[in-house]
């Protein structure tokens, strides 16, 4: 007996196996038997000794006419990852990006095919408009020639996980920043990204003004209450920096946020702002 799921449904529906009664998935030890067979036979391999399917789709297709089954989708090793420079520096090769001719948002690339990293500082950005305006910003020295990876989402094709495992791998020697809008979100972004050092934003002295600005929104503010209270802990517990800390509390008190695109378009100058207290 099983609790009701659609995957579930979908196997007894696809192998004529089991049956659903009462909210609830029934296999007896003949269904067992010949689900077990009829698996064996279709993929190639005994169910009872495989935890899962292969992750990559390729890896199924040898197995099985659909290659939609793999646990992971084709994209989950991709990342998007530009540089202010137009070069990037990686596996110790410097491939050319940035033209006159043919701007662009960056490279769309697999993380695991990331071996070594020549840049001395990584730039994580949340916002995909964002890359491909790295080399338009006036940045902060250490911005400059550094690797920009993008953050990911659920819809570009970069991933989110693949970024995260890149810095895992190979970001533990290197200047980790975040880029990201002065929001909760942002900040909570910047305080769980593997490694950070550093947060890129606005100038201290353009705070107030930024978060009372008619650009700034306080919608967005509320909807992230979850992620503030989660700063909130982070500044109790005393381990941020007093830059950070001060920004928090402004933003609680102004119930506003300020996001990156209008940094940008306004021209709100940037400044790097040390993470934890224990930052250099």
């Amino acid at each position: 007996i099983r609790a009701f799921s659609k995957t579930g449904q979908s196997i007894i529906e696809r192998y004529n196996c089991g049956r659903i009664q009462n909210n609830k998935l029934l296999f007896t030890a003949q269904d067992k038997f010949k689900l077990r067979s009829k698996l064996k036979s279709e993929f190639g391999f005994d169910p009872l000794f495989i935890k899962q399917l292969p992750d990559d789709r390729l890896e199924v297709a040898r197995h099985h006419d659909n290659e939609k089954l793999a646990k992971l989708p084709p994209s989950h090793d991709h990342i998007l990852i530009n540089s202010p420079s137009g070069i990037l520096q990686l596996n110790n090769q410097q491939i050319t990006l940035q033209s006159d001719q043919l701007p662009n948002a960056g490279m769309i690339c697999l993380s695991s095919g990331i071996n070594h990293i020549e840049h001395g500082a990584i730039v994580v950005v949340e916002n995909l408009p964002i890359m491909q305006l790295c080399s338009s910003f006036i940045l902060p020295l250490l911005c400059q020639n550094a690797l920009w990876i993008y953050r990911g989402d659920h819809k570009s094709g970069a991933k989110a996980s693949a970024c995260y495992d890149l810095l895992k791998r190979l970001g533990k020697e290197k200047e980790i920043i975040v880029f990201s809008d002065m929001d909760p979100k942002g900040l909570e972004i910047a305080l769980t990204i593997p490694y950070a050092k550093y947060w890129l934003g606005p100038e201290s002295s353009e705070w107030t003004s930024c978060l009372k600005s008619k650009y700034a929104s306080r919608s967005g503010y509320d909807i992230q209450i979850q992620a503030m209270k989660y700063l909130s802990n982070q500044v109790d517990s005393g381990s941020l920096s007093k830059e950070i800390t001060d920004l928090i509390t402004l933003m609680g008190s102004e119930r506003s946020s300020y996001r990156q695109e209008h940094m940008y378009v306004h021209n709100i100058n940037i400044s790097l702002f040390s993470i934890r207290m224990n930052s250099d």
